[in-house]
């Protein structure tokens, strides 16, 4: 398991008028929480923040400017701009080592589906599953191989088996499925007209010599 860092100062000012302000100034606002404990007002770098964001979830080291040691959390929450898509504001909750807790983790698909190899196309409909784990077991993403995957299939929540970890998602909630794409529907359509075609001809023929007979 790979713990991440990431780097924050504690936000003295707060208000709407000051967190307008320092956006502009490449910093985004956020805070960290935890059961029994107070809320602390962050404030991160752009950039930095970005990078964190970029290389998976998973066991956070929040190192906060004039504390000694690292708060162990975890990325509750993202807010992003509707537009520009900018990050506005992100939320940590603090974990304690020994207690299981509740969080959500990206899904990331891995192989190539049979299916796409005759014309499919892949597609992902669930990015993330709900899980309950300890924190020693928090996983920065969730790889599903999906390459035995045909055209017309479906890969459901229930068909994963996941070591550790207890996946609290609806299990009747489809992740990934092959789905035929335009061009292949077309040679499928094409082909069936054929068949259809010479099935016809026949029929045809036997019909005019019944009626001759």
């Amino acid at each position: 398991m790979a713990i991440v860092g990431i780097e924050a100062k504690k936000r003295e000012v707060l208000g709407a008028r000051n967190v307008k302000k320092i956006r502009q100034q490449g910093v985004v606002p956020g805070v960290f929480y935890m059961a029994g404990k107070e809320v602390v007002h962050l404030a991160f770098d752009n950039k930095s923040l970005k990078h964190f964001l970029y290389h998976g979830r998973g066991l956070v080291d929040l190192n906060i400017d004039g504390e000694k040691s690292a708060r162990k959390c975890v990325l509750k929450s993202v807010q992003y701009h509707p537009v520009t898509e900018d990050v506005l504001h992100v939320d940590f909750l603090g974990v304690k080592m020994g207690e299981k807790f509740q969080l959500a983790v990206p899904v990331v698909l891995t192989g190539e589906p049979v299916g796409e190899k005759s014309g499919g196309i892949l597609q992902l409909i669930l990015r993330e599953l709900q899980i309950e784990c300890l924190p020693k077991d928090i996983p920065n993403q969730i790889e599903i191989d999906v390459s035995h995957l045909d055209i017309g299939d479906t890969l459901f929540v229930k068909d994963l088996a996941l070591e550790n970890l207890t996946i609290l998602t609806d299990p009747n909630e489809a992740i990934a499925n092959v789905d035929v794409t335009r061009s292949a529907l077309s040679e499928m359509d094409e082909a069936g007209e054929e068949g259809e075609g010479e099935d016809g001809e026949g029929v045809a023929e036997e019909t005019g010599e019944e009626a001759a007979e």
